[in-house]
């Protein structure tokens, strides 16, 4: 397994404020060639913890290596499953302690699952999260916008929603792509949500991102997802906070 790294930028100024780490996985048995599918086999067969855990050193490692030019936030994808786990909080602040890193250089992105997360212990680890100023993240949200309320996001501790590619690769000729980016938007503002985008991959693209509210986004307008020398040397190119 290996990590790539992906920059996330501000709309407006182009400014690079986070990158996400995106495993990859290489060599392994058809029917697992994607994340989705992998993960799903890593929840299915309690490798979870373990993932998360070579995750978090991997990455912190390479955020100390990389020094100044790191990107200010690091975003890391986890899976709901990992919210059952009691210590998850106490790993997550203790590896960013060791590394140097502050609890808000960290972006947590889970997927829809997490909207619908009511038991206590795993809850009151989001509560915690949030409280020591972890963001949370929804990730690739959008393609079941019809099961979710405002309220259920309001009573939850996420920050960000990041809308699918799926939803916004048509905006500029589907207008039933437009609508639910509407849709989204009035959600997003009624729950005092930043609103992401993820996929982008035209100027175009961007045009209507802006006129729905959206104040950050990736995709291959930026730059593809690298590995580790080519993110730094993407970096070293682009400068500290660059475009």
């Amino acid at each position: 397994m290996l990590v790539n790294y992906q920059p996330i930028v501000e709309l407006a100024s182009r400014k690079v404020v986070r990158a996400e780490a995106l495993c990859r996985f290489p060599d392994v048995r058809p029917g697992l060639e994607s994340p989705d599918e992998f993960i799903k086999y890593a929840e299915q067969n309690g490798l979870i913890q373990g993932l998360t855990d070579w995750l978090m050193k991997t990455t912190f490692d390479f955020w100390e290596k990389l020094g100044k030019l790191a990107p200010y936030e690091l975003a890391l994808n986890l899976s709901v499953q990992n919210l059952d786990e009691v210590d998850l909080a106490d790993r997550i602040f203790a590896s960013l302690e060791s590394h140097g890193m502050q609890p808000e250089q960290l972006s947590l992105e889970f997927d829809e699952r997490v909207v619908r997360v009511n038991d206590i212990g795993p809850k009151a680890i989001l509560e915690r999260l949030s409280r020591a100023s972890v963001k949370l993240t929804v990730d690739g949200f959008g393609p079941s916008l019809s099961n979710f309320s405002r309220l259920e996001l309001e009573t939850m501790p996420i920050t960000e929603l990041k809308v699918d590619r799926a939803i916004i690769q048509d905006l500029e000729t589907d207008p039933k792509s437009r609508a639910a980016v509407s849709s989204i938007a009035k959600i997003a503002k009624d729950a005092h949500l930043q609103l992401s985008a993820k996929g982008v991959e035209r100027e175009s693209t961007v045009e209507w991102l802006n006129r729905f509210g959206f104040t950050r986004m990736q995709g291959f307008l930026i730059a593809p997802p690298m590995d580790e020398a080519g993110f730094t040397a993407w970096l070293t190119r682009s400068g500290p906070g660059g475009s």
